[in-house]
């Protein structure tokens, strides 16, 4: 009896498939371990197939595995560049450890310094003072009658200054101190969380304040324009005209020998198609075959739970150039011989087409959690898929990838009462009693985790995570398929639109087969059922199985 192991070494999982013939007689699956194709990842292969070889009491007599082409995924936040806008300039700051509710303007005045009493000041704290001497001199000088009419700090104590000094007044954190320092005037205005400037975005009232000249005043449209949604500005009037600090984001290079600011890039990067982008360059690049990234502010903005500003928070997946060079001791490592496919998707093909009932012209989706792979007439494979998932998710809801991964998968409730909890569809139910829940978890969401219950958006409504996991779904698994369908050119294809059966782990998702099904160009959508008995999993191991 000849019995051959598949082995899919995944991004995120590890399947093996101990198949005689066609007929399939053992299977498992466990998180893969390492870098797909390392070292590591190979020897914890061996060790679920041994585990799988005693659990059936058989020995597998061939193994089949595919290149390991590894995908790199990763979140990265970028800043619009500043506009050039002459004599004035923003001065960065932070937006969230801010005091106060109002504007004043001042000359700036370093708390080391002599000061004198009379004309408004705007006291600056350069980086490593500490906030008890920073407060204590600001207050020394207030007594002594000075106008000390607001606070810019270098380093994160706008809070601790504030409760120490003795007169109310703005003050920020976060500037850049230097700059600030070499203004002739400065512009500073707070606002309270989830609310945003006011003066700063009334031209005539910023001109006003500024004593600005009709000459002086041409660039507050544009700066108008760049801070009506912050809660935080400082604007400082130079006597020369001075050019924004440059911004590193990192440089898209395109296949056409093009460069791009990411910033830039990004909108044109959700219009691509498979292969465009050769080389993403921020740390840990890596040459590429593909490059698939989304803005998850948009995102979020787009259904109203996020305000955009000039920062992005990115999701990024990479998909590596060239495999993992295969060991060459494979046979030694197995013990038997090894055979190498053609590709994971050639696997994916043949273990996702013996799905029972399945239509002739029916194309396959395996989605997998570092790629997503599309099989018709041609085979391609796009960067992107649960894995880029799991971190936008975790990236929104600043939580541990490990957790995310299983808040993604579906709807949450939140913890009302230690008795009564709250669905996405507004409708109540009482908590199980046998199952308590921690005091920490009151007015949290919930979701089914590996061991338990997991907690997470203590400030989020059901309803609003319902939006937030379904947009992020769509960004990140459906616009790539819409992308890998757009980058099909085959007349036929393209005109009649694509039957699709759907393998890999996160076909198992309720909510993405909706998502897909909404996709232009594809016509009909189902799960697989692989060997009409694996279901939607184990695609690639069984068809590796086949070969």
């Amino acid at each position: 009896m000849k019995l051959v192991a598949g082995i899919d070494i995944g991004n995120s999982t590890t399947e093996i498939v101990i198949s005689n013939g066609a007929e399939p007689i053992a299977w498992d699956r466990r998180p893969t371990r390492g870098v797909k194709g390392s070292e590591a990842s190979v020897k914890a292969a061996l060790s679920l197939l041994q585990n799988i070889e005693r659990e059936h009491n058989i020995v597998a007599t061939q193994v089949s595995v595919a290149p390991w082409n590894p995908v790199e995924t990763l979140t990265s936040t970028i800043h619009e560049p500043l506009p050039n806008t002459g004599n004035l300039q923003i001065i960065k700051t932070a937006h969230q450890s801010v005091v106060g509710d109002g504007w004043v303007v001042g000359q700036p005045w370093l708390i080391t310094d002599e000061i004198e009493s009379g004309s408004p000041a705007i006291a600056i704290v350069p980086t490593g003072t500490g906030y008890e001497v920073a407060a204590n001199r600001i207050n020394q000088v207030i007594g002594q009658g000075a106008h000390i009419a607001g606070v810019v700090i270098a380093d994160d104590e706008a809070v601790l200054i504030a409760k120490r000094v003795i007169k109310k007044m703005p003050v920020v954190d976060g500037a850049d101190t230097a700059i600030a320092l070499s203004a002739l005037k400065l512009f500073l205005e707070v606002r309270p969380q989830s609310t945003a400037v006011q003066a700063a975005t009334d031209i005539w009232a910023l001109r006003a304040a500024l004593e600005l000249t009709e000459e002086d005043a041409s660039p507050l449209s544009e700066i108008v324009r760049w801070v009506r949604n912050d809660r935080t500005v400082l604007i400082g009037l130079f006597a020369e005209s001075t050019s924004p600090t440059e911004i590193q984001n990192g440089l898209v290079s395109w296949r056409n020998g093009t460069t791009q600011d990411l910033f830039d890039a990004i909108a044109e990067i959700s219009q691509s198609k498979i292969g465009d982008i050769a080389q993403v360059n921020i740390p840990d690049a890596v040459l590429t075959s593909d490059v698939w990234a989304f803005d998850i502010t948009k995102v979020l903005a787009d259904r109203g739970l996020r305000q955009v500003g000039h920062t992005r928070d990115l999701a990024i997946a990479q998909l590596a150039a060239t495999s993992i060079e295969t060991p060459s001791d494979l046979s030694e490592i197995f013990g038997v011989p090894v055979v190498i496919a053609q590709s994971e998707a050639h696997a994916a093909k043949i273990g996702a087409r013996s799905t029972p009932g399945l239509a002739t012209d029916a194309a396959v989706l395996d989605i997998g959690g570092g790629t997503i792979d599309l099989i018709s007439t041609v085979e391609l494979s796009a960067a992107g898929a649960g894995e880029l998932l799991t971190a936008a998710v975790a990236f929104a809801l600043d939580t541990s990838r490990g957790a995310a991964d299983w808040i993604k998968r579906g709807p949450a409730q939140r913890l009302e009462s230690p008795h009564v909890l709250l669905a996405e569809d507004g409708s109540k139910a009482f908590a199980d009693e046998s199952k308590p829940y921690p005091a920490s978890a009151m007015g949290s969401l919930i979701a089914p985790g590996p061991a338990g219950y997991l907690t997470f958006g203590q400030n989020l409504q059901p309803a609003e995570w319902r939006i937030m996991r379904q947009a992020l779904k769509q960004a990140a698994i459906g616009a790539n398929v819409a992308r890998l369908i757009r980058s099909i050119t085959t007349h036929e294809i393209t005109t009649a639109g694509l039957n699709l059966v759907v393998v890999g782990g996160p076909a198992a998702d309720d909510e993405l087969i909706p998502i897909l099904s909404q996709v232009p160009g594809i016509t009909a959508i189902g799960r697989g059922n692989v060997a009409g008995k694996l279901g939607h999993r184990y695609a690639v191991a069984y068809g590796l199985s086949q070969l």
